[in-house]
């Protein structure tokens, strides 16, 4: 069988194409993002490419052996894209984000297990966004640097985030309200844990400013008469987004348990198509590790951002890595000690 991977990287207009399995590859057609490619044996593989191709060029593209076996590759040249955004900011915030529910104001989000209605327009009347990851930088710096002074009454109310009954706060991969607003999950016994009051399954906890903090993964979004479901993995993939945002680190230790994996966050905001045409418009590399001594070298050597996830979320993004690393050629999968795969950020 036939493996590939299509690389687009945007701002240099650069699409790579490597295909794996055949003793000869040739182009038998090449328009728009349309690539059909044939064997030695007369095979023929249509591939969708992430972006346009610019067709009219003074050298012919053609495939060119690797010297790695049965490995082809071929550089092409990109249309240049004038949508296309290049800073790190307009990597997107998440999935059911403000805009996207205020579309629908009869949208209704409810507990994903026994489908009891928990946010909808009886219980929200605003809608606003969590601050920024630079906004919780900020707090930081501030408390850790404030003035000695009396707390009056002003100072109380920006102290803390608290949002106003039948208001709810949108995160990436998340919602918060207060108890007040979220009248159908309760607190478990002995724990801040936040149940569903019907079924009781857990969908979040409560936080420091004592708020309901309920996950999206655990919730479904009823929209425009149709049911979306928030995967797990996008809990994790969203929060590297965040840190690449907040603070440009690449490197992330992705916890949960005694689980731990290292992530190189190796590229961000490229276009990928990997065998069997799975196709992700806009995606991250990823370089990934479970080995405990390459993780505690670059503990040493790199700054490194800590994150701490649930069980279900954790396994859902390492199935997804391994997932896309098994569709890769094989001289594609491995980086020494890393391995090699691709999460898309929509």
């Amino acid at each position: 069988m036939v493996q590939y991977v299509v690389e687009w990287l945007p701002r240099i207009q650069s699409i790579s194409v490597v295909i794996e399995g055949w003793k000869w590859v040739e182009i038998k057609n090449l328009e728009g993002t349309f690539l059909r490619i044939s064997g030695d044996e007369g095979q023929v593989e249509d591939i969708i490419l992430p972006t346009e191709v610019e067709e009219e060029m003074d050298i012919p593209y053609k495939f060119k052996n690797r010297g790695k076996g049965l490995e082809w590759m071929m550089k092409l040249r990109s249309k240049r894209s004038k949508k296309y955004d290049k800073s790190i900011m307009s990597l997107p915030d998440g999935k059911w984000t403000k805009e996207e529910l205020r579309s629908d104001p009869g949208f209704s989000i409810e507990c994903l297990n026994c489908k009891q209605q928990i946010i909808s327009k009886n219980n929200c009347q605003v809608l606003n966004n969590m601050p920024s990851e630079f906004w919780f930088e900020l707090m930081d710096y501030w408390h850790c640097h404030k003035p000695d002074m009396e707390k009056g009454g002003s100072y109380s109310r920006f102290e803390t985030l608290k949002p106003s009954e039948n208001e709810i706060l949108i995160g990436s991969s998340y919602f918060q309200g207060t108890p007040a607003t979220l009248k159908n999950v309760a607190i478990g016994k002995n724990s801040d844990r936040v149940l569903c009051k019907k079924c009781s399954v857990v969908l979040g906890q409560v936080t420091a400013d004592s708020l309901y903090k309920l996950h999206k993964w655990k919730l479904q979004l009823i929209h425009s008469g149709n049911t979306h479901k928030f995967p797990p993995e996008c809990d994790i993939t969203l929060s590297l987004i965040n840190i690449v945002k907040a603070n440009s680190c690449r490197y992330a230790l992705v916890k949960s348990g005694e689980e731990s994996l290292l992530v190189w966050i190796f590229s961000v905001d490229i276009g990928v198509t990997l065998t069997g045409n799975k196709n992700f418009k806009r995606t991250m590399k990823l370089l990934y590790t479970k080995n405990v001594s390459t993780i505690n070298q670059c503990l040493d050597r790199q700054v490194v951002e800590e994150l701490d996830f649930q069980e279900i979320p954790f396994n859902a993004f390492y199935s997804s890595l391994q997932n896309g690393n098994a569709l890769l050629p094989s001289n594609m999968k491995q980086l020494g000690e890393w391995a090699i795969s691709y999460t898309s950020l929509i």
